[in-house]
């Protein structure tokens, strides 16, 4: 049973389509994400379903006594008869083409869970990314600085995909996903899909980087891991900008080093991530040996076509025409599925992964990491007080569904802080006049050191008249 999701959360999944496991026989007769979308479209699957009816109605109903018939004719029927063939007797092609599809589904299988769990990690990087600067930091435009160029890089990534894609015209994701000046500034609404906003006026990107991006020839979005390395040791080295208090931690060099070090971790595990699922798609089910499946498959049906002829102890049935398309459906069925699953970046999203859906996701997460304010009870986070209540034996009581109320401070009444209000100014009225005082004492006795001073000069002016 999957979980129960609105649709807009489904719709930003990785593998948007889900269904539950429990509703067999709805599941059965649905066409979207089934095999009946990958076999029935398929002219070579109606090719050998072809073959067997036209082969049947040949050995039931050929008698030479159709009025245009030939001289010496020798009826269906009788050839077949010189021809039988059980099912057992191709029981050795049989026995090699059960092999053979078993072996090649596992390791398409394989290869669809790798790629899954790299692009859940890209989506794991991203949000821890954004998590250490949420927690490290307390102003948006801080934060944003440096988780817009790993959101870059994965926007950049999945485009790689699609455009590639596109240039293989035999490929199944045919529409256009434009160049990458379209990527970074933008598109117009096309005939075929919808406008698409870009990196440049989403505010992922300035026109400065996305032009020197345009220029740049190498893998673009790995040239932005280090852009975003480069972001965080300026703002390391510098004053933090206004409004940005920090976090006092990061005072300390073994914090700035870790912090850093976490940081590093996260982009080279998102780079791994990313050249995983490159390199991957560039590394394909050798082609000999699906050639070789394929081969041994197209033989073994004729075959089977041919075999069905003689169920029923040789004697034929019509049950056959019901019979072998649906054992050439299972078998095609497995081969298509398997074929699909070593490609998941196609453009059918009830098969394939959901590229715009994981990217736009999580550009409005990791926005919201961003600028969302921080909480207001941040700083009581840690404080005995802030906690769940316990019992004296340090149990949880019955109220540690809610946290305790922080201690709220006193309220004093209006009338005592009044008298305060009259003690504080009656005391700076003392000081005020004892100051006052003092300084009229002082200068009292400096009036009086210069008086004597000034009589001591004047008698020292009559001296020499009177030694004279």
């Amino acid at each position: 049973m999957p979980y129960v999701l609105p649709k807009h959360t489904r719709d930003n999944l990785v593998i948007s389509y889900q269904y539950d496991a429990a509703r067999s026989i709805v599941n059965m007769f649905n066409w979207k994400g089934t095999a009946f979308s990958l076999v029935f479209p398929k002219p070579l699957y109606w090719v050998f379903v072809g073959i067997h009816v036209l082969l049947f109605f040949l050995k039931e109903y050929h008698t030479c006594e159709e009025p245009n018939a030939i001289a010496n004719c020798t009826p269906a029927r009788e050839i077949f008869a010189k021809y039988p063939m059980a099912i057992g007797d191709i029981s050795v092609i049989s026995s090699l083409v059960t092999f053979f599809v078993v072996f090649y589904n596992g390791n398409c299988y394989n290869k669809f869970e790798v790629m899954y769990k790299n692009v859940i990690a890209i989506q794991g990087h991203l949000h821890n990314i954004g998590l250490y600067l949420r927690a490290y930091y307390t102003t948006p435009a801080t934060r944003w600085n440096v988780m817009r160029y790993p959101l870059a890089s994965q926007f950049i990534f999945y485009w790689s995909l699609r455009h590639r894609y596109h240039l293989w015209q035999s490929s199944q994701y045919l529409s256009d996903p434009g160049d990458m000046a379209e990527l970074f500034f933008g598109n117009e609404k096309r005939a075929d899909e919808e406008a698409f906003e870009g990196l440049v006026p989403k505010g992922i990107l300035i026109r400065a980087e996305a032009e020197a991006l345009l220029e740049n020839e190498a893998n673009v979005h790995k040239l932005l891991f280090s852009w975003t390395i480069v972001a965080m040791k300026h703002i390391m080295g510098t004053e933090p900008p206004a409004g940005e208090k920090g976090n006092p931690m990061l005072n300390s060099d073994y914090e700035q080093t870790a912090l850093m070090s976490n940081l590093k971790e996260e982009i080279v595990g998102m780079r791994g991530a990313i050249g995983a699922i490159n390199a991957g798609m560039l590394f394909p089910v050798p082609f000999l040996y699906y050639h070789i499946v394929n081969l041994t498959l197209t033989i073994f049906l004729v075959l089977l076509a041919y075999a069905f002829l003689f169920i029923n102890d040789g004697k034929g049935s019509v049950f056959s025409l019901i019979a072998f398309p649906m054992v050439a459906f299972v078998i095609l069925g497995l081969v298509e599925t398997a074929n699909n699953m070593s490609d998941p970046f196609g453009q059918d999203l009830s098969l394939n992964f959901n590229q715009n859906a994981i990217a736009n996701s999580m550009y409005e997460e990791s926005k919201k990491l961003c600028e969302e304010p921080d909480e207001d009870f941040l700083d009581h986070l840690g404080d005995p007080a802030f906690n769940p209540t316990r019992n004296p034996d340090g149990s949880l009581s019955a109220a540690a569904a809610s946290p305790k109320e922080l201690p709220k401070e006193e309220k004093i009444p209006n009338a005592v802080v009044q008298g305060y209000i009259a003690q504080r100014d009656q005391l700076k009225y003392d000081i005020y006049t004892l100051g006052l005082k003092y300084v009229t004492k002082e200068m009292a006795i400096l009036i009086g050191i210069q008086t004597m001073a000034l009589s001591t000069v004047v008698e020292m002016d009559r001296i020499p008249a009177a030694l004279q």
